[in-house]
């Protein structure tokens, strides 16, 4: 691929400004370390709507092509493309091609259903390493998955059961409560945070999966049990936490903080090819609430603002 070669992409041009359907973006021949990726899906993530606005990524490096995780094909191959400053630091997957560095691209099976490839990248490698990594689950833990039927949560759910242990999923909608049951949760409630302690009862979690902060995590304190965990991985409920340092210390309670700019190559590596695994042979399932053309891509954020949608949303770049 020679300079001058464009493709379709949804671009940020200027802080302050909406994103842009750009038809004719440019892209650079790959340089040393780099490959060039034909783009079928994009997952969408709240991460993408901070970039957006400009909350993270480099600003000074705009326009900039929005989108931290994909799939697509390079040399006929299907893989995986996530990490490596994806969407915040460079252009992302929001577009029919990319430029990404090779350590930004994983292989896995052809059989892999596209669109399912396409949500790997960040909901799936963040519950793979809160739980495998950080959690350490074992078939012997209780897991409570706060927002369960979210990217994070549904994948969570089915990890932490494909190891043996019980899971109790909790959402904010009598609408995925059922799904998330069909998902192997043990039990589900439907609460928020302040009906949180009462509502999981007498369940006492030795891990908790928490990506919501705000009024939740003094709940997930309260419950846990014993020298339980407690991983965050997210602060959709409210970034200032009310937290109960008395129980806390008194239960020797662990509380880490699971951090996806700082998990390592070799690591999202491991994690892509370990769910892929667990996809093809039926074990898992990203549920895919809807396929949005890219020109849509207005209406796939405004399903994640409203928190319409159990699991992903996925792009289709080529449409």
């Amino acid at each position: 691929m020679s300079d001058g070669v464009t493709t379709r992409a949804v671009r940020l041009v200027a802080v302050g400004e909406p994103l842009q359907v750009v038809e004719n973006a440019r892209l650079l021949a790959p340089g040393a370390g780099e490959v060039l990726v034909r783009v079928d899906y994009a997952g969408v993530n709240p991460i993408d709507t901070y970039a957006a606005v400009g909350i993270v990524g480099d600003t000074a490096r705009l326009p900039r092509t929005i989108g931290v995780e994909g799939t697509g094909i390079v040399d006929g191959a299907r893989v995986v493309v996530t990490g490596s400053g994806l969407g915040l630091f460079r252009d992302g997957t929001w577009a029919g091609a990319l430029v990404a560095p090779r350590d930004a691209v994983v292989e896995v099976p052809r059989e892999l259903d596209p669109t399912q490839a396409g949500a790997i990248g960040t909901v799936a490698v963040t519950a793979y390493e809160a739980l495998h990594v950080l959690g350490r689950v074992t078939a012997d833990d209780r897991v409570l998955v706060l927002g369960a039927g979210g990217g994070v949560g549904v994948v969570a759910v089915q990890l932490a059961k494909i190891v043996g242990a019980s899971v109790v999923g909790q959402v904010g909608s009598a609408a995925k409560a059922d799904a998330v049951a069909a998902l192997g949760a043990d039990r589900v409630v439907v609460t928020g945070a302040s009906g949180l302690v009462a509502e999981v009862g007498d369940f006492r979690p030795t891990l908790v999966i928490d990506p919501l902060g705000g009024g939740f995590t003094p709940g997930a304190v309260e419950l846990a049990a014993i020298s339980g965990r407690i991983v965050i991985l997210g602060v959709s409920a409210g970034q200032d936490i009310p937290f109960p340092g008395r129980t806390f210390y008194r239960k020797g309670l662990s509380l880490l903080g699971y951090a996806g700019l700082v998990s390592t190559p070799e690591r999202r590596v491991a994690a892509v090819r370990a769910i892929a695994a667990d996809i093809v042979a039926g074990r898992l399932r990203i549920p895919i609430d809807e396929v949005v053309p890219l020109d849509r891509f207005d209406d796939a954020i405004a399903r994640l603002r409203d928190r319409s949608v159990l699991g992903k949303v996925v792009l289709a770049t080529q449409r």
